[in-house]
């Protein structure tokens, strides 16, 4: 196999599919500079991420993949050349274990590149509103 993603690597797992049998032709790698998703057997396709533009990652369990040890993990990024933003990683075993794995390398990776992460709260009357006040009748 050809080594794509550069830097050192942590963890690696083939998607598994819904009884964790490893038969299918998606392999995640997570390095300490990024993370890629190689999918395909004879047209291949591979999603690199850099590590420091993953802004929020969720993990998901339907009842089967709770039934069979598996999660998926959805990570939110600024990273457009993977669709609208948004990486799944379908079935993977100890998503938890690995999500906690992922952050810490995300954490790592920002220190590494000196960036810091900045969230904007949007509505809700948290912000101001078109008058430059906060609005919402509190004085």
């Amino acid at each position: 196999m050809p080594k794509v993603a550069s830097g050192t690597v942590l963890w690696r797992q083939r998607k598994r599919n819904w009884c964790r049998t490893p038969f299918t032709f998606t392999v995640y790698t997570l390095t300490d500079r990024e993370l890629s998703v190689k999918t395909g057997m004879l047209n291949q396709r591979y999603n690199l991420v850099k590590l420091f533009r993953i802004v929020d990652i969720t993990v998901e369990r339907s009842l089967l993949q709770r039934v069979f040890g598996l999660s998926t993990l959805i990570l939110n990024t600024h990273d457009r050349s993977s669709g609208d933003g948004v990486v799944r990683m379908a079935n993977v075993i100890d998503g938890f274990a690995v999500r906690e794995l992922l952050q810490n390398a995300v954490d790592e990776s920002r220190r590494a590149n000196g960036m810091t992460t900045r969230e904007f709260i949007d509505g809700g009357g948290y912000g101001p509103d078109d008058d430059g006040d906060f609005g919402g009748g509190y004085v």
